[in-house]
């Protein structure tokens, strides 16, 4: 389960009027959020340790969230006419601001 909220992402990709999409949207959310999360080389609980009351993302990584489920709500096939990449760039640009450049041994 994401720490972005489902009405929220369903008020980003604009289907906050119906509800017959809602385990995929779910879907799309979850996935967003583990994206997001492993390319900041970060586990999810330093992330949310840097949120505003220490549990949830802090608001760009919320909307780096909101931008990559977007992203797998609208091409839900991979045969797209037009190439995308693997993190539309606005997303790539706000995870860089938490991206731990070297992983650190456990």
């Amino acid at each position: 389960m994401s720490h972005t909220s489902l009405t929220l992402f369903k008020q980003h990709v604009r289907a906050d009027d119906f509800a017959d999409d809602d385990a995929y949207l779910q879907q799309c959310l979850d996935a967003a959020e583990q994206q997001v999360v492993t390319a900041t080389n970060r586990t999810l609980d330093e992330l949310l340790a840097l949120g505003p009351d220490g549990q949830s993302l802090p608001a760009p990584l919320t909307q780096a969230v909101l931008l990559v489920g977007g992203s797998l709500y609208d091409h839900r096939e991979n045969d797209a006419p037009q190439q995308y990449t693997e993190i539309p760039w606005g997303a790539a640009a706000i995870i860089k601001q938490y991206r731990r450049l070297c992983v650190q041994d456990q």
